[in-house]
């Protein structure tokens, strides 16, 4: 799953510990857990899951990827199912339009603070903020074209070739999904396997997240490495 750009500069470097237990190099704005999303746009309230304290805390993070056309039920219904069996949700919705982006972003993320799940937009940077969203995700080269969004505690991105991980940090990436891992269902596409997992992990300086073919037997295999955590949306979206 989941451009060109002045590249962002980081005024100073956090060391952050991931969930690995390894240290990478975190932006301030990933540490300021409380910090509102942007001036005047809907905020989290205090205490609302945060994806940076996830990373922090050295927990090995289960994240759900919304697939509404797939999903039995209305979203925030679905992820208060969720409650309890996953830790991060990332709202991929890139059809909507950014007006029914946004509103369903309210709707999903008042939805998380109840299960207790972080809250990650996708693609949509201004309804992501108006939306109060505390952190984002966006396609490596969105991320490139528009640069780092200010005003995020955390901005990730997807790398699928190990060369993408250094300039996918240099342009600000707080956290990487490296994928496909393994076969996903929703596309022909082949896995790559541990071996390129554990190489993105040990080239990054940021936590990264497994993404493709993630079941309850190859989540085990991933929890073998020092991911930070891995992504589901098929397996999630059908409890």
């Amino acid at each position: 799953m989941v451009d060109e750009h002045i590249v962002s500069g980081r005024s100073m470097e956090v060391r952050a510990v991931g969930a690995a237990g390894t240290t990478g190099a975190a932006s301030p704005a990933a540490m300021q857990t409380s910090a509102p999303a942007a001036a005047g746009a809907g905020t989290a309230p205090a205490g609302a899951p945060s994806l940076a304290v996830l990373f922090s805390s050295g927990q090995f993070a289960r994240v759900a990827i919304t697939d509404r056309l797939n999903c039995t039920r209305p979203l925030p219904d679905q992820v208060e199912r969720l409650a309890g069996k996953v830790d991060a949700l990332v709202l991929r919705e890139k059809a909507l339009a950014p007006d029914a982006y946004e509103r369903l972003a309210r709707d999903v993320r008042a939805a998380c603070e109840r299960a207790h799940v972080a809250f990650i937009a996708h693609s949509f940077v201004e309804p992501a903020r108006r939306a109060g969203a505390r952190s984002l995700h966006l396609p490596l080269p969105v991320l490139a074209r528009t640069g780092r969004p200010a005003g995020f505690e955390l901005v990730g991105t997807n790398v699928h070739e190990l060369d993408e991980v250094v300039g996918a940090e240099a342009l600000g990436a707080d956290y990487l999904i490296a994928s496909p891992v393994f076969a996903p269902s929703c596309k022909p596409l082949p896995g790559r396997g541990l071996d390129f997992l554990n190489a993105v992990i040990a080239r990054a300086h940021v936590p990264v997240l497994a993404l493709g073919g993630v079941t309850d037997t190859t989540e085990q295999q991933i929890r073998q490495t020092k991911a930070a955590g891995a992504c589901r949306m098929s397996g999630y979206m059908r409890l």
